[in-house]
């Protein structure tokens, strides 16, 4: 079987062997933990625990959620580029009703379209499993109303920190007091008034 396959034949069959191993391998490193680029670079909350990534809304741009280019989705194209290319080129009968049904440009131009589609099939999932990620990232703007303790000292007109808990789980974020004069002390129990950058906080 293989002997008699021509040049082009071969070349599909390569693209759908290189992607298909490539899909395969970066799956099984996603489901591991160490997959990276089809993921948001620090729009997690890296910075959860100090209140420096504020201006997160967790509600990022579509543009910016929408990645159709990502390692994943370029193997998955050339995966079904090539089994596409190949099936087309290599099905004999069909190319006898219809010589153009397996001509060389008709059959990347399906092929080509094949894997744009299912790029974007790809693109869609992630952008959906980032959303889902998305929905349990605590912000300092969660800790409206909540009441916790001074973790670090604030003093008159100055920064500290304080340990609220949000949605089940115990944060630090950076705060002042609402006063500018009061000085809050490490335990005091506070309570959040205004979130932002930086929380406020008044004597709970």
């Amino acid at each position: 079987m293989f002997d008699k396959l021509s040049n082009l034949e071969w070349f599909y069959l390569g693209c759908a062997g290189v992607g298909g191993g490539l899909f395969i391998l970066r799956s099984i490193m996603m489901i591991a933990g160490m997959g990276g680029d089809d993921h948001h670079d620090g729009d997690a909350g890296a910075h959860d625990d100090c209140g420096a990534d504020a201006h997160h809304d967790g509600e990022g741009s579509p543009a910016h959620d929408f990645r159709m280019v990502s390692l994943h989705s370029l193997t998955a194209f050339t995966l079904l580029f090539g089994l596409t290319g190949f099936l087309m080129t290599h099905n004999n009968a069909a190319a006898e009703k219809q010589p153009w049904f397996a001509s060389p440009w008709f059959a990347g131009a399906v092929a080509a379209a094949v894997g744009l589609v299912t790029m974007f099939i790809i693109a869609k999932i992630f952008q959906g499993s980032r959303k889902l990620q998305s929905d349990g990232t605590i912000y300092p703007k969660h800790a409206a109303g909540a009441e916790g303790s001074v973790y670090l000292a604030i003093r008159p007109g100055e920064i500290g920190k304080v340990q609220i808990t949000v949605r089940g789980a115990l944060k630090v974020f950076d705060a002042r007091a609402n006063d500018p004069a009061a000085t809050l002390k490490t335990g005091d129990p506070v309570k959040v008034v205004a979130t932002g950058d930086t929380l406020v906080v008044e004597k709970g």
